[in-house]
């Protein structure tokens, strides 16, 4: 009986990982409404930490994932990186998700950017077929139960390449004689995007393309008083010509277009060097998501912010040191809790 028992336990242990690994990886790769899912995890622990509402800020080395019109903001070449563990432990986890890249600023209020994303799974094991014609056969002749020893183990990993060039429209409004004009900037940008998964011996590539605009504007100008901060709506069309993904198996998968769309407003506050920053995005995409973030800046170099995404709640603190910043993010989910650390530095 006790090694009946012992059987029976590895044989749950075996089900319960090959289920997980159906859900979160071969799901996403197989599944048309879930191809290239890997593309939502999110870039940038300041984001990340404000729930992703980031939409219409996105004026860092990630704005590329958020909006590709907010990389225009940033004026000095800036070169950005993230890792973070996808579920399990710091320790332990199940998969890592990386992220590196180069912002260039040009001439003319125009920015470019090169950017890579993988998401790796390692060590996933391959148990042979189970031998003999059913259970009882199994139960009954202990040379064909399951040693639980794998044969061996394969890899899931999954990258896209993210070519980004963003301008910056800046416009004067006339208000009128009784007013001083407004200023009101007007970003746009596009991304080009080249996508290779493979997973055992299955491959696939695809190609994608998003497009961004934003709008902000000067509310100090606008009432005539240094008081008064920035608000900015800002839109972004991925994959806006629905990326295709083809496999080796002559599968093709397509990742479906998603509309995203956010308002901020970035308030100074009257001691020197403070403000705070509130945000809400929606996606129309995954049930029309909803972001909503908060950050407070003291002295220009320290960051604490909350956020939530749909129901999960989100964290974390950013610091900057000259030309050095650090970023870290918490991430409530029902699978596990995931943590997220990024920095740059500008060159």
């Amino acid at each position: 009986m006790q090694r009946f028992a012992n059987n029976r336990s590895l044989s749950l242990n075996i089900i319960r990982w090959v289920l997980f690994w159906i859900i979160v990886v071969t799901g996403p790769v197989f599944s048309g409404d879930y191809a290239a899912a890997f593309l939502d995890i999110g870039v940038g622990a300041r984001a990340l930490a404000m729930g992703g509402a980031f939409c219409s800020i996105a004026d860092d080395g990630t704005a590329f994932y958020w909006n590709p019109a907010g990389m225009s903001a940033v004026r000095q070449r800036t070169l950005s990186g993230m890792y973070g563990q996808q579920f399990g432990s710091l320790q332990k986890p199940f998969g890592h998700f990386h992220h590196v890249g180069l912002v260039q600023p040009l001439t003319g209020n125009a920015s470019i950017g090169l950017n890579w994303m993988r998401l790796s799974i390692d060590e996933i094991p391959e148990y042979p077929e189970l031998r003999g014609d059913s259970y009882l056969d199994r139960l009954y002749q202990h040379a064909l139960r399951p040693t639980g020893e794998p044969t061996g183990y394969f890899s899931d990993v999954e990258d896209v390449f993210v070519f980004s060039f963003s301008k910056m429209l800046k416009q004067q409004f006339n208000m009128g004689w009784n007013y001083q004009d407004v200023r009101i900037d007007i970003p746009i940008g596009v991304n080009f995007k080249w996508i290779r998964q493979a997973l055992y011996t299955y491959s696939a590539t695809g190609m994608g393309l998003d497009l961004g605009a934003m709008i902000r504007i000067y509310f100090s100008d606008l009432m005539v008083n240094d008081e008064f901060g920035i608000f900015s709506f800002g839109m972004n069309f991925q994959d806006f010509t629905t990326t295709h993904i083809k496999w080796n198996t002559r599968h093709d998968d397509s990742v479906p277009y998603n509309i995203k769309w956010g308002v901020s407003y970035a308030q100074p506050l009257p001691f020197a060097n403070h403000s705070i920053l509130i945000a809400y995005d929606r996606d129309s995409r995954w049930q029309g998501d909803r972001h909503l973030g908060f950050s407070y800046t003291a002295f220009r170099h320290l960051d604490l912010r909350v956020g939530k995404h749909g129901k999960h709640l989100t964290g974390g603190a950013g610091l900057q040191i000259w030309r050095f910043g650090i970023d870290y993010a918490f991430i409530t989910h029902e699978l596990s809790d995931m943590h997220r650390i990024s920095s740059y530095i500008k060159l």
